[in-house]
């Protein structure tokens, strides 16, 4: 009852005044959380959560660095695929010549006809293989997809480089224009080549295949990864609501105490009177 005497130290205010600047900062708080939807903000809100919380968002950032990865290197797989689909055909094509060739119904100058024919496919197979295939697919190196999976398609689908000659299918090993046992080797080295093809396509095709089991455990740990981080820093808006309502209450409360308070020592005055 002394201190509503006092004057020069008002306690009384200082501890209305104290109560009210925990009340406002207790807001803060809060509207910062329902702004952010994070109960964590900074490293001084909760040291420990914090620490967990940006391990791990580095983690999952890191998760989907490593599916867009994944996915190019899925890209890049599917794309040469698709070209070793057109050097495929082609060959199906140059057989089909031959084999018209050696039809026995056609006349010499047919047969050069369809030779020159064949020599302008196997000029379109050179060129998707050299500038087109990527060599990578070849190379001792292989090609390595992903950063956390670490895919390594180590030694190159197959031991050499495909081109027309390590295939066997040049001019000069498809003669349609002289003996049947020329034609029959025609056939035999295009079926050669061919195989060599489709079982370069089956091991692009099997691989493409594994990726997209790395991709889906990916994204599987992606998921889990960001549930246990909603579990520690997501903020429930509806509770912040409420604890803001208790608050916003307090603080007017606080208020009217500080002024009362401040206006207690006035009762003085009647003494002084």
């Amino acid at each position: 009852m002394a201190d509503l005497f006092k004057v020069n130290t008002n306690i009384s205010a200082l501890n209305a005044l104290k109560t009210l600047q925990d009340v406002n900062r207790d807001i803060v708080s809060v509207q910062e959380r329902m702004s952010t939807g994070k109960l964590v903000n900074k490293a001084s809100d909760d040291p420990a959560t914090f620490l967990t919380a940006r391990l791990f968002e580095t983690s999952i950032s890191s998760i989907i660095s490593n599916q867009v990865e994944i996915e190019r290197g899925m890209d890049f797989l599917e794309t040469n695929n698709a070209r070793l689909d057109q050097v495929a055909d082609i060959i199906i094509e140059v057989k089909d010549l031959v084999n018209t060739a050696n039809s026995g119904s056609i006349s010499s100058a047919e047969q050069q006809a369809v030779s020159r024919e064949i020599g302008l496919m196997i000029s379109a197979i050179e060129n998707i293989l050299n500038s087109g295939v990527s060599a990578k697919l070849f190379s001792a190196a292989g090609v390595t997809i992903g950063q956390l999976a670490n895919v390594n398609i180590s030694g190159g689908v197959v031991n050499n480089a495909m081109t027309s000659s390590s295939l066997s299918i040049q001019a000069s090993d498809l003669v349609v224009t002289g003996t049947t046992a020329q034609f029959a080797t025609a056939l035999n080295n295009l079926d050669t080549a061919l195989s060599t093809v489709l079982e370069t396509e089956e091991i692009i095709g099997s691989w493409v295949h594994r990726l997209e089991f790395e991709l889906e455990d990916l994204q599987a740990t992606e998921i889990a990864d960001k549930a246990s981080l909603s579990t520690i820093i997501d903020a429930d808006l509806a509770e912040e609501q409420v604890a803001l309502s208790s608050l916003q209450i307090l603080q007017q409360t606080s208020m009217a105490g500080l002024i009362q308070a401040n206006t207690a020592p006035s009762a003085i005055l009647g003494l002084i009177g």
